[in-house]
């Protein structure tokens, strides 16, 4: 590696850092401003993981270029190495949770209420990560190749075995992108959908009470970016609605940018594997590699800023909906907060007239 490579690789690892060390201190400051728990334990989980990363990249890049050979080249240092990846797929991990659990916030708002809880999301990304860090240290128990008298990348992989290691690897890191792109495109469909039908009405088989739909906001700072709910009562039936606003359609193509710059800087990488063990040795996939080293780390690099700096800073958001606003007018959208019921409608005087009721926001 030259000197100049070395120095932009390491001003980006420690930018990087920074970036996710400034988004744990904003997290923690605003912890006790924010109302949703779950939103602040995936993007602290998000932050801390992708700290850990770019700190373990840079240190392992700087200790295998100044290091004597013979200690690069060891066991114990390549074993090191081998552990690192954890933090890599942990990333995607997270990074699945949160899609997931925003696709079930706006397409499910009445079952995310009841069952997707802070627990749940704990014990989500927890499970994830162990069965991430059981993948990575398959290579111990003989499954995997990561040693042959030097440091190996599991992707140059020559026997049985360990070529299954490569594919298993390759399965599972598209598996986590796939998830990703899935859910993060329902959710820019339902909001567009809604946003060019402007309302939508689904008929509900029972009544819903209005001390118990409570208005919320599943993005605390960000809630102008989610789709307003609510639901008109009117004899025996109950509506079930949601209104789009442009602030919400133009939230769609920021989170359609998420979506390719995931893909683009994750997919490289897996797409390396296949690279390796088709064309190995050819000038255009070591070039590759570099390439898609490179982006994962962007990909660190990006996290605080897209998922915590965004989220947490709705000026910032503001900025982004007016430059993706179109100029014409977007549909109605309802002004309901947190604390606000909309006016009250007595059963008894009014039978027959149509009510408001807020559902949770998603």
């Amino acid at each position: 590696m030259g000197e100049i490579t070395q120095g932009v690789f390491t001003v980006m690892y420690v930018i990087g850092a920074l970036g996710n060390l400034a988004a744990l201190i904003i997290l923690y400051r605003n912890e006790k401003q924010t109302r949703n728990k779950k939103m602040v334990l995936m993007l602290r989980c998000l932050a801390s993981n992708d700290l850990v990363a770019l700190l373990g990249m840079l240190i392992l890049m700087n200790l295998q270029l100044y290091m004597p050979i013979e200690r690069v080249c060891s066991h114990e240092f390549c074993v090191v190495r081998v552990i690192w990846r954890q933090f890599g797929l942990s990333s995607g991990c997270v990074a699945v949770v949160m899609a997931v659990e925003r696709w079930l916030a706006l397409t499910h708002p009445f079952l995310y209420h009841q069952h997707i809880t802070y627990n749940v999301i704990r014990r989500a990304i927890f499970c994830l990560w162990f069965a991430v860090l059981v993948l990575v240290c398959l290579p111990f128990a003989g499954f995997g190749r990561y040693y042959d008298g030097g440091c190996v990348r599991y992707r140059d992989a020559s026997e049985t075995v360990d070529i299954a290691y490569a594919y298993l690897f390759f399965v599972f890191g598209t598996l986590l992108c796939v998830c990703i792109v899935v859910c993060n495109l329902a959710v820019i469909r339902v909001l567009c959908h809604v946003g060019s039908r402007g309302t939508r009405s689904k008929i509900l088989g029972s009544r819903i009470s209005r001390n118990s739909s409570r208005s919320r906001s599943l993005y605390s700072g960000a809630s102008s970016s989610t789709t307003t709910t609510g639901v008109l009562t009117n004899g025996r039936d109950t509506r079930y609605y949601k209104v789009s606003t442009p602030e919400e359609l133009a939230f769609a193509r920021l989170m359609a940018v998420l979506c390719v710059a995931f893909v683009v800087c994750w997919m490289p990488q897996m797409i390396s594997i296949l690279l390796a063990q088709w064309f190995p040795g050819c000038a255009i996939s070591k070039i590759f590699y570099k390439l898609s080293d490179g982006l994962i780390m962007l990909h660190f690099i990006l996290d605080p800023l897209f998922y915590v700096l965004l989220r947490l800073f709705p000026n910032i958001l503001k900025v982004v909906f007016r430059i993706c606003q179109p100029h014409q007018s977007g549909p109605t959208s309802l002004a309901i907060t947190d604390n606000e019921i909309s006016p009250t409608v007595d059963d008894q005087t009014t039978p027959a007239a149509a009510k408001i009721i807020t559902v949770p926001n998603i």
